[in-house]
């Protein structure tokens, strides 16, 4: 697997795209903050928000 292709999620706060291992490494980030804060987060996925990494689409689906 190309660890530098690029992905279809975005770091909202930098404003970059994300390459695989980027993401990967949030993800597993997120992982662990949700593993911490359970009281917190309701899933991974919104561990991984927290971070300001969403999938592309949600931001175009948000400017329509």
């Amino acid at each position: 697997m190309d660890t530098t292709a690029m992905t279809q999620w975005i770091n909202t706060i930098t404003g970059e795209q994300l390459d695989r291992s980027s993401l990967d490494e949030l993800r597993a980030k997120a992982h662990r903050a949700y593993e911490a804060n359970l009281h917190i987060f309701e899933d991974e996925a919104e561990a991984l928000t927290a971070f300001g990494v969403v999938p592309i689409r949600t931001l175009a689906a948000i400017a329509a």
